[in-house]
C-alpha cells in the first residue's frame, strides 16, 4: 500500500514553498489564537447571564424526525446543457430506532450560460423545495418533532445574493414562493425547527457594540467561537433573551459585518442600515412587500446548543412561542445528539441516508446518454457531441 501524500506528489519547490507559508500561518494563528482568549474574557460578565445550563430528561420518549437534501457537487458540463442532480428525504426515531423513512429525487438542466452562481442559486431553492415537501411528509407521520437541516429561510437569503447582480427567471421566483408556502406550514405546525450546523453569526459583537455605543473588538469573532469558549455543556443561549426581540439576530450579525470593514462607522448607524438591509433582502428575494418580510424574520428565533466539550455549539431555529415545546422534545435524552459531532443524532443519520456522491452526477448523465440511444433514431455521434464535457480535463 502506497504511503504517498498529497504534499509529496508535488515538486520540491512548491513544497518547501508551502512549508515556509504553512510556518507563517501558525505563527499568525497562534497570535488570534491568544488574542480571542482575552478578548472573550473581557466581555464575559456581559454574555455569561444568557448562557444556562441544563439537564437531560430521560422519562420520556419522544419521536424525532429529521429532514435534509443533497445535491451533487460537480454539475455535469456538457455542450447541451448543465446538468444537476438533487435528493432529500426524512427518517423518524423513537427508542434509538428508526421507525419511518422517506425519500424523493429531481434533476435539473439548465442554459450554460448562466454563471455558475446562478446555478447553484437555482439548486439551493430547487433542493429546499424538495425538502420541504419530505418535511410535510414527515409532518403527516405525526412525530414530536422535525428538524431539518439548515434554516428556515436560507433558500431566499442564496437567491438574494444572485438577485442582486443578475435577473431571475420568473420560474425561479415562482418555485421559491412554493418553498415559503411549504415553511410557512412547517412554522405553523409548531412541530419544526431548523439546525444550522455551519452557522456564521455574529450577532453577539454587534450587541455590545450598539449597547457600548462604541465597535466592540468582538465583531471580528462568529458566535460559535465566543460561546464555544464560554460555554460549559450541556447548555444554550437564547438570543431573542439578549435581543428583546425575535429575527434579529441576522440584523446584528450585519452589525458586526459593517463595523468590523468600517472603524469609524457608528453603531446607532451600522444598526439602521441593517434593519434596512435585512428587509430589503426578503422583500427582494421573494418579492414580498415589507409588512411580509417583517412578520417572516420576527417569527423565528435562534438559540445556540452546545452538548459536548469537544464541538462547538450548533444553531438552532424554532418558531417564536414553540421554544419551550422544541427544547422539551429535543432535550429529553443525552441519545438524541451523537457527542462525537455535538448534532442532533437524527441529523445526522439523514445526512448519510441522502447525500449523493460526488461523482453521482456524471453517472447520471451517463445513464440518460445510454437511454438517449436506445430511443433516437438519429447519429449516434450527434448524441456523442451533445454530450462532450466542455471542460474534459475537469472530469475525474
Amino acid at each position: 500500500m502506497s504511503s504517498e501524500t498529497a504534499w509529496s506528489k508535488l515538486p520540491i519547490d512548491l513544497q518547501e514553498q508551502f512549508y515556509d507559508r504553512a510556518e507563517k500561518e501558525a505563527r499568525r494563528l497562534v497570535k488570534i489564537i491568544r488574542e480571542l482568549g482575552s478578548q472573550i474574557e473581557a466581555f464575559r460578565n456581559e454574555i455569561a447571564p444568557y448562557i444556562h445550563r441544563f439537564d437531560f430528561g430521560s422519562s420520556k420518549e419522544f419521536s424525532i424526525a429529521a429532514v435534509d437534501g443533497s445535491f451533487s457537487p460537480r454539475p455535469a458540463e456538457t455542450i447541451g446543457a448543465r446538468f444537476a442532480v438533487y435528493s432529500a428525504g426524512f427518517i423518524m426515531i423513537k427508542g434509538g430506532e428508526i421507525v419511518k423513512e422517506g425519500y424523493l429525487s429531481d434533476d435539473i438542466r439548465h442554459d450554460q450560460s448562466y454563471t455558475r452562481e446562478f446555478s447553484s442559486a437555482i439548486l439551493h431553492v430547487q433542493e429546499s423545495r424538495l425538502e420541504r415537501e419530505a418535511a410535510l411528509k414527515a409532518l403527516s407521520e405525526n412525530p414530536d418533532l422535525i428538524l431539518i437541516d439548515g434554516s428556515f429561510l436560507g433558500f431566499a437569503y442564496s437567491l438574494f445574493r444572485v438577485r442582486r447582480i443578475i435577473p431571475i427567471p420568473e420560474w425561479i421566483i415562482e418555485r421559491a414562493r412554493e418553498t415559503l408556502e411549504m415553511t410557512e406550514k412547517l412554522l405553523d405546525s409548531g412541530k419544526c425547527a431548523g439546525v444550522v450546523k455551519r452557522g456564521r453569526s455574529r450577532a453577539i459583537g454587534g450587541w455590545l457594540s450598539v449597547k457600548e455605543g462604541r465597535r466592540n473588538p468582538l465583531v471580528e469573532y462568529l458566535d460559535k467561537q465566543i460561546l464555544h469558549y464560554l460555554m460549559k455543556p450541556p447548555a444554550l443561549f437564547n438570543y431573542m433573551e439578549m435581543l428583546r426581540e425575535p429575527g434579529v439576530q441576522r440584523i446584528y450579525s450585519r452589525v458586526s459585518d459593517l463595523l468590523s470593514h468600517s472603524v469609524e462607522l457608528n453603531p446607532e448607524n451600522a444598526l439602521e442600515s441593517a434593519r434596512k438591509w435585512a428587509m430589503e433582502s426578503l422583500v427582494k428575494a421573494l418579492d414580498v412587500s415589507e409588512e411580509k418580510a417583517k412578520a417572516l424574520e420576527s417569527r423565528i428565533n435562534r438559540i445556540q446548543i452546545k452538548v459536548s466539550d469537544e464541538n462547538p455549539p450548533f444553531e438552532l431555529e424554532v418558531p417564536v412561542g414553540f421554544e419551550e415545546k422544541t427544547l422539551e422534545v429535543l432535550l429529553s435524552n443525552s441519545e438524541n445528539f451523537n457527542m462525537a459531532t455535538g448534532l442532533p443524532m437524527a441529523i445526522d443519520l439523514v445526512d448519510e441516508n441522502v447525500t449523493l456522491p460526488a461523482e453521482f452526477t456524471r453517472e447520471f448523465v451517463r445513464e440518460v446518454e445510454a437511454r438517449i440511444i436506445d430511443f433516437y433514431d438519429g447519429s449516434l455521434g450527434e448524441v456523442r457531441n451533445f454530450f462532450t464535457n466542455m471542460n474534459p480535463q475537469k472530469e475525474l
